[in-house]
């Protein structure tokens, strides 16, 4: 055992003194105050103690307690404290003499493998270490809370756009980069509008090639955030795009009651087939029959927890020529904090882009877009309704930001293509309903005109005339 005293100006001081002689393994015994200094004694499981290392020895005491009775100088003392005259570095590690090793045996090599003793630590430190953490994060507080009033005095308009944001839900970093760009001389409409513009460009979109590509897509996600319905609001997209034979539904959720004849029953109202599916070979299989044919295998997963979440991609070993995608779904009303978890949880899973649901259901969107903008998935699309297809939108981040800044939605033309495709389709749908419809003699056909109506107008009380 090497036990050492050490004198310094404050504990960092001795704490260093002891890491220079001892290393990082070095155990504090005790510490008290003596003649204004900080008397510290550490030890050391190194071994034999070389002699004179103790304090009955001349060599191992320290220098101001020799024979002698020298001190150091007071500016050598003060450069680097008072500390016992450190032995030869071999003497620590030197092994013992070949006599004593052969009178030991292997007593020797038994002691080097026994673990070292944890020597017990002095309670006046480990309070002083507590007081100095106190102390530090009471310091760092207060410093960041008048850097941010020396902020706010020079930039009001800044410093009021940045708390309008954090009453949003935007954290603090966030806010204060968006209200960073905003200069004095603007007027408060002026800066929202250009804290407006920043956040919608900040937000990063995912574009959907694979739904004109054809190959297959996976939906995965935690529990309860809308996967079903979103395979299903995607195939109703597709189906309408390039009808009921280019897309399939696969679903692999053998958890959830009910999950398969919910996909199924839609099938039907669609008219596109379901297939359940228990292995990846079986989904493997299926892609490889479709593989160049621009068809859409849109696959529904089971929920899971971030704790369970799969540690490896689903779409694995694909078919060269398949195409093979897997969007994260995610909901609005997410805390900021589990949201973030479960981003992390899902990475191994490698998605390509994001789906955001339930933005009607969400009281701020601020929180969730803090955590979207820290991270480097886009999002492909979004849902703001209980409706399959009219709440279910390419995202745009626009009236995403709208909705963000609790401002009055602008009706934007992303998905003006979608709303005239979807009028055609029930344009088309009412005429082969009319054309099966059967109808009576004097009913007119399709197409023709039909005859006038008859225009009653009363004369005289009781009495009526037609005219043509």
């Amino acid at each position: 055992m090497n036990v050492r005293r050490y004198r310094a100006r404050d504990m960092r001081d001795a704490m260093r003194q002891v890491r220079e002689e001892q290393g990082e393994d070095a155990v504090i015994l005790s510490s008290r105050r003596v003649d204004g200094w900080l008397e510290v004694v550490a030890a050391l499981d190194g071994g034999e103690e070389p002699a004179g290392t103790a304090e009955g020895d001349g060599r191992g005491a320290p220098r101001q307690d020799d024979a002698g009775g020298e001190a150091r100088s007071a500016r050598e003392s003060a450069r680097q404290g008072v500390r016992d005259e450190p032995a030869p570095r071999g003497e620590h590690s030197r092994a013992p003499e070949p006599a004593a090793a052969s009178a030991g045996g292997g007593s020797a090599a038994g002691s080097r493998q026994r673990p070292a003793p944890q020597w017990p630590t002095d309670p006046e430190v480990s309070a002083m270490r507590q007081e100095l953490r106190d102390l530090r994060s009471l310091l760092t507080r207060q410093y960041e809370e008048n850097e941010q009033a020396r902020w706010a005095a020079r930039h009001p308009l800044a410093a009021e756009c940045k708390a309008r944001l954090m009453d949003l839900g935007f954290r603090e970093p966030l806010a204060r980069s968006l209200a960073g760009s905003i200069l004095d001389d603007h007027s408060s409409e002026e800066a929202w509008e250009r804290l407006r513009a920043r956040l919608s460009g900040a937000i990063v979109t995912a574009r959907a090639s694979i739904l004109d590509e054809g190959g297959v897509l996976a939906l995965e996600g935690p529990t309860g955030v809308g996967k079903t319905t979103t395979i299903a609001r995607i195939a109703l997209r597709q189906i309408r795009r390039m009808g009921p034979d280019s897309v399939t539904l696969v679903t692999m959720d053998a958890q959830r009651i009910g999950a398969t004849r919910q996909l199924q029953a839609f099938g039907q109202m669609a008219g596109t087939a379901v297939r359940v599916v228990e292995t990846e070979a079986e989904l493997r299989e299926m892609a490889r029959r479709s593989a160049g044919s621009g068809h859409l295998i849109l696959v529904d997963t089971a929920g899971q927890s971030p704790r369970t979440a799969p540690r490896e991609p689903l779409l694995t070993d694909m078919p060269a020529d398949v195409r093979a995608e897997t969007w994260l779904v995610i909901a609005a009303t997410t805390q900021g904090m589990a949201l973030r978890r479960v981003l992390e949880a899902f990475a191994p899973t490698e998605p390509s882009a994001l789906v955001l649901t339930k933005l009607d259901e969400a009281e701020q969107l601020g929180e969730v877009l803090s955590v979207l903008l820290d991270q480097p998935l886009g999002v492909a699309f979004m849902s703001d309704g209980q409706r399959i297809a009219e709440d279910f939108h390419r995202v745009d981040t626009g009236h995403l930001t709208r909705l963000a800044l609790q401002e009055e939605p602008e009706h934007g033309a992303a998905d003006a293509w979608v709303d005239e495709a979807m009028q055609a389709w029930r344009r088309r749908q009412a005429t082969e309903r009319e054309a099966r419809r059967p109808r009576s003699a004097d009913e007119p056909a399709a197409g023709e005109e039909p005859a006038p109506l008859e225009m009653i107008q009363p004369v005289l009380k009781g009495r009526h005339v037609t005219q043509h």
